[in-house]
C-alpha cells in the first residue's frame, strides 16, 4: 500500500466533516447572539441559560422541509440540508458536540433555533445533522450534548448567569415592539393569520414557538370541531390594516402560504 493510500479517509468521514465545518466553523453574519427571557409554550416554562459546562444526555429529535428557509430564533435561515440544531435554553449561536450513543458517530453543529418542545426531548437537529449522526431514518436517538463555545454572530455574546429557580413562574416575555392591533381582551372581533395546518402537535408547537417570537403577537393553536388538525393562527387583529402589514412581514419571513381568516373561522377556538 501506498504512503498516499493510507491517509485516505472513508467518503462518509469526509462528508461529514466537510458538513461540520460548513455549520460550525463559517461565521453567520446575518445572525445574532440572543440569550432570552423564560417563556411558556403549550403550559410549559422554558429558562434560557448560558451554562459554559452543559453536558446532558437525552434524546434527539430532527426537523426538515416544513421549516426550510425559514428564521431562526437568532434570525439566520433555516437550512436542512445544514450542521445546525435548535435547543430550548442555550445561548444562541452555540457550539455543541453531539454524539450518537448508538453508534458512536459525533460531530459539533451550531445551535441557532428554540426547540424541540415535545416532552423530554433534548435537541432537534437538522435533517442533514440527522443524517450524518446516522438517525435520520430511525427519527429519534440517544445522544450526549455537549456545550463547546459560542459561535460567531453579531452583537454582544452573553454571559453566564444564574437561571431562575425550578418551579418559578416568571411572567410571560414582554414584546418590544407589537405590530399587531389585537382586539379587546376577551372578544374574537377581528382576524387571524394562519400559517398552517398540522397533524402532529409537536409541529403545532414548534411553529407557533416560531411566530411567538417573530410577530410579538398573540399566537394559538386551534383545532376546529370539524377537522383533526390543528391550525396556528396569529391574532386576532381588530386593525384590516394591521392585518395586511402582518401578513405581508409573514410572508416575507418564509410563511408564503399564510392567509387571513376572518372571525367566523376562528370563533370555535378559544382567543
Amino acid at each position: 500500500m501506498s504512503h498516499a493510500a493510507t491517509r485516505l479517509l472513508p467518503l462518509g468521514l469526509l462528508a461529514a466533516l466537510a458538513l461540520a465545518l460548513a455549520g460550525c466553523s463559517a461565521p453567520q453574519q446575518d445572525g445574532i447572539y440572543k440569550l432570552g427571557r423564560p417563556y411558556q409554550i403549550a403550559g410549559r416554562w422554558y429558562y434560557p441559560d448560558f451554562d459554559p459546562g452543559y453536558d446532558r444526555v437525552g434524546t434527539a429529535s430532527w426537523y426538515g422541509e416544513p421549516f426550510h428557509g425559514r428564521a431562526t430564533a437568532n434570525g439566520e435561515r433555516f437550512d436542512r440540508d445544514g450542521m445546525t440544531a435548535a435547543h430550548p435554553t442555550m445561548p444562541l449561536p452555540s457550539i455543541v458536540r453531539v454524539t450518537n450513543l448508538a453508534n458512536d458517530r459525533q460531530i459539533e453543529l451550531r445551535v441557532n433555533d428554540r426547540g424541540p418542545f415535545v416532552g423530554d426531548r433534548l435537541i432537534d437537529l437538522s435533517q442533514g445533522a440527522a443524517r450524518a449522526l446516522g438517525f435520520e431514518r430511525q427519527g429519534l436517538a440517544r445522544v450526549r450534548v455537549e456545550f463547546v463555545d459560542l459561535a460567531a454572530a453579531r452583537g454582544v455574546p452573553p454571559q453566564p448567569g444564574v437561571r431562575p429557580a425550578v418551579g418559578e413562574e416568571p411572567p410571560p416575555p414582554a414584546a418590544a415592539a407589537p405590530v399587531l392591533v389585537a382586539a379587546s381582551p376577551g372578544q374574537c372581533a377581528g382576524r387571524f393569520i394562519q400559517i398552517g395546518a398540522f397533524a402532529e402537535p409537536e409541529r403545532a408547537a414548534q411553529a407557533a414557538a416560531h411566530l411567538y417570537r417573530l410577530a410579538a403577537a398573540p399566537v394559538s393553536t386551534q383545532r376546529l370541531t370539524s377537522d383533526p388538525l390543528l391550525r396556528v393562527r396569529v391574532g386576532p387583529i381588530a386593525d384590516p390594516r394591521s392585518a395586511a402589514t402582518t401578513l405581508d412581514q409573514l410572508k416575507r419571513s418564509g410563511y408564503a402560504g399564510a392567509f387571513i381568516v376572518g372571525a367566523a373561522a376562528g370563533s370555535a377556538a378559544r382567543c
